[in-house]
């Protein structure tokens, strides 16, 4: 059996960055990523955006690779907002994303940035490596 410890700050964002997420929907999508993840075989330990894109802390397993585990993540969330919105019928998820490795040490300030998206963006106190997923 694998072992590893690795952390990921996953960034990805609405196509054409289009403010699809609002609160209805933000509070069907949360839980929907962490149930996700777990199916996947990971652990969603936080999650928070803003209306057009969303930043993931999240724990995979060893034998999923980032991409495959982002492109299954956004792939069944899409579809599964579908079929609970009717207003979201043309909703997408943008091609890409962002993924950095985080160090257990910083965990604290790294939770609190994707805890609190929509402040930094309201204040626009923004760490620019992690919102430039375009």
């Amino acid at each position: 059996m694998s072992f590893t410890r690795l952390r990921y700050h996953i960034v990805f964002a609405t196509k054409a960055r289009t403010p699809w997420i609002s609160a209805e929907v933000e509070d069907v999508l949360y839980p929907l990523l962490g149930n996700l993840t777990r199916t996947l075989g990971g652990r969603l330990i936080r999650v928070g955006g803003v209306e057009d894109h969303i930043h993931l802390i999240n724990a995979i397993p060893a034998t999923l690779s980032v991409a495959d585990f982002v492109r299954d993540l956004k792939s069944r969330s899409s579809a599964a907002l579908h079929q609970r919105f009717e207003h979201l019928e043309s909703f997408r998820w943008q091609r890409g994303f962002g993924c950095f490795s985080l160090n257990p040490m910083d965990m604290a300030g790294i939770i609190a940035y994707v805890e609190n998206q929509k402040e930094h963006h309201r204040r626009e106190r923004l760490c620019e490596a992690w919102e430039l997923i375009s």
